[in-house]
Parts: structure tokens; sequence; C-alpha cells
């Protein structure tokens, strides 16, 4: 297996033998340590083996990394498909009644029909208008013609 975009540094010792100084890899795998260590266990002098302490302490600490990364990418995966599913479920409040947990002065529920949504930066904001007065008699509402911005998260019922 061939290890690609790796630098490796390597100085020839008073022996004569050339000996690896380091090795450079942003991109280095559990897999690219293993054919390391491999590559390197074969090279080694019989009469001076490598300390297999310090190599497994390498590999636990590239697994860690690299379990690191997987977490990291697995969680922003999940975020953005947190916000894709916010998206799709403040659209499909568009044209319903919506309350936003606040009390009006008269003592009754902020009420509001949402007219459309809006994403900044993966927050999702319903624009709606809030409801003045109502008609039982005609079910007619009357509203306000200045939009209200409530983010997704106040929104505590639906109708």
């Amino acid at each position: 297996m061939a290890v690609e975009n790796v630098v490796v540094n390597s100085s020839v010792g008073v022996d004569g033998n050339s000996y690896t100084t380091s090795i450079s890899n942003d991109k280095l795998t559990n897999n690219d340590f293993l054919t390391l260590l491999l590559e390197e266990m074969k090279m080694q002098d019989p009469t001076e083996p490598m300390d297999s302490n310090a190599l497994m302490d390498s590999q636990l600490q590239m697994s860690q990394i690299e379990a690191n990364n997987d977490m990291s990418k697995a969680m922003e995966e999940l975020s953005l498909a947190y916000k894709t599913s916010n998206l799709a479920t403040s659209a499909n409040m568009i044209d319903h009644i919506i309350e936003d947990g606040q009390v009006s002065d008269t003592g009754s529920a902020n009420a509001y029909k949402v007219a459309s949504v809006k994403q900044t930066d993966g927050d999702v904001t319903l624009l709606a208008n809030k409801i003045t007065s109502y008609d039982s008699e005609t079910d007619v509402y009357t509203y306000d013609t200045e939009f209200t911005e409530i983010p997704l998260l106040n929104v505590s019922k639906i109708y």
C-alpha cells in the first residue's frame, strides 16, 4: 500500500545507515500508520528493537485523533440535517395560526398567521402577521399589516 503526500526526513548515522528522523502528513490514517510500522519493523536493527510501548501509544493517539475527526464530521452532518428539518417543518406552518408563548396586554396569548419563512445562518424565522381580532359570527380574523419575526424555537402552539 502506497502512502501519498507524506514528507519523510532522513539522516545518515555514523554507522552509514539511513534513519528516519520525522514523518509529516496531516492526513495519515491508521492504515498508513500500520504500513509505516511494518516497514520500520522490517528495517530495524535486530540488536536495538523498537520500544513497543511507544509504538502502541502512537497508534492509540492516531486512533483517538481519527475517532475525533469522524465524530466531528458526523456532528456537522447531523447539524445540517437538523437545520434542513427545521426549514421543512417551518414551511409546513405557512398559512397556519401559531402562538409564541407570550401574553398580550389583554391577557390572551399572542397569535399570528404565518406568511413566510426565512433561514439565516441556519436559524429559521417565521414571518407572520399578528392577529388583532376575531369575529366569531363571521369566522374572520383581522391581522396587523406589519410582519413580526418569530424564531422557530419560540413557537409554542400550531393550529
